[in-house]
């Protein structure tokens, strides 16, 4: 499966449209999704991050998310796909969780065509373009390769295929790969997209594709010792004929909830005085991550937290829109304002405006209106002692003013 988890780019390539921020998968929704894959379907799952930017720009969230599928399901195989830089800086990390692959991404073997390649890379807070980005793509895409392979992670490149840009430097990535150790090199064909820089390049030919990947296997040939294939790798069985893509919507059915049969079923008894704890996901106002402090009408974001039997769990941070729509009804737009507390089984905050508790309870999301130590509501949450609030019960939104009028129509 493929999960779109890195928001941040890190090289901004000329055959794609990428903006500073994109929309991705926070850490709560991968694990939602490969628990989800996991318990529905049979067989070895390979959960792979891939755009649409570049994970490692996105450490934070990123490690994160793979730091949760190693705890929950241990099993799954995950990937990263990677555009090179960064990899130094984060191979201890990545190891430490378990990395099975990497998938590396190389277009260019000389500056001329990196440079048509890559327009800039934004690169430890700063912007690099022409030459020196092209120059430093192609000495960190090299030298992750190498860290990797030494290592022993498994590396597969990635080279997309651009008629009258790329073409004459696959014979020398085929060798460098081949010499280097790494398992495989992917020939995909370059896919136009609307206004971007190469969308006129077009699409390479059938016969242009087989001659690249004729290419790939005449330098793996080239690379044996006294004529003895290499032995197949861990990312031999990872080809097209053997893969089943899941489609992240046929996941959209699964209820959450199914997927936490108990965090840590082990521990102590409950008392006979106080109902047991039920798994719950719960979305919190809270400004230090300490206490419930945060009206939902003002909080810039939402933490979620997995809430189990005996233990809680962070999973990640919802943002939440801004704006004086929101601040005068506490919902501002629905579709966003139901898009961050998705998946969620109830939302805590000091505060709710009327509008916005009666939306929740209208999708089975329960407002419960609490405040005071982050752990002491969320266990009452998972207990069931706290009143989820109402529409009629919550206060109503404040009037409108004149000078909210003359600010909403400037």
């Amino acid at each position: 499966m493929t999960l779109a988890a890195a928001g941040t780019p890190l090289v901004l390539r000329r055959d794609r449209v990428l903006t500073p921020a994109m929309p991705a998968l926070d850490p709560a929704d991968v694990l939602r999704y490969v628990g989800a894959a996991r318990r529905t379907m049979r067989g070895p799952l390979v959960a792979q991050i891939d755009g649409p930017g570049d994970p490692l720009a996105s450490a934070a969230s990123v490690l994160r998310s793979l730091a949760l599928v190693r705890d929950h399901d241990p099993d799954v195989m995950t990937g990263l796909v990677l555009d090179g830089p960064l990899v130094a800086e984060y191979l201890d990390e990545l190891l430490d969780l378990g990395l099975h692959h990497v998938v590396l991404r190389m277009d260019a073997a000389s500056v001329r065509a990196a440079w048509r390649v890559y327009g800039r890379i934004v690169y430890r807070g700063d912007t690099i373009v022409g030459p020196d980005a092209a120059r430093l793509v192609l000495e960190e895409s090299r030298r992750a390769v190498r860290l990797l392979v030494a290592a022993r992670v498994p590396v597969a490149i990635r080279y997309t295929a651009i008629p009258t840009v790329n073409l004459g430097d696959l014979p020398t990535i085929a060798a460098f790969a081949a010499a280097e150790g790494v398992e495989r090199v992917d020939v995909v064909p370059h896919r136009p997209v609307s206004r971007a820089p190469l969308a006129h390049c077009g699409t390479p030919t059938a016969g242009e594709l087989a001659s690249c990947r004729e290419t790939v296997a005449e330098a793996y040939r080239l690379a044996e010792v006294e004529g003895i294939p290499r032995a197949p790798g861990a990312l031999a069985w990872l080809s097209d004929g053997r893969l089943l893509d899941v489609p992240l919507a046929r996941l959209e059915h699964v209820d959450p909830l199914s997927l936490l049969p108990g965090l840590d079923p082990e521990g102590p008894e409950e008392a006979p005085i106080l109902p047991a704890r039920r798994s719950r996901i719960v979305a919190v106002a809270t400004a230090d991550g300490t206490f419930v402090d945060r009206s939902l009408v003002d909080a810039p974001h939402l933490q979620i937290y997995a809430v189990g039997e005996t233990r809680t769990r962070w999973l990640g941070t919802r943002q939440l829109a801004t704006g004086i729509l929101r601040r005068r009804d506490g919902v501002g737009v629905p579709n966003e304002f139901l898009a961050a507390v998705a998946g969620c089984h109830a939302v805590v905050a000091t505060r709710f405006s009327k509008k916005a508790a009666t939306l929740l309870e209208a999708v089975g999301i329960r407002p419960i209106l609490a405040g005071g130590h982050l752990d002491e509501v969320l266990d009452r949450v998972a207990r069931g002692t706290l009143r989820a609030t109402s529409g009629t019960d919550a206060p109503a939104a404040p009037p409108r003013s004149a000078e909210d009028d003359a600010r909403n129509d400037f």
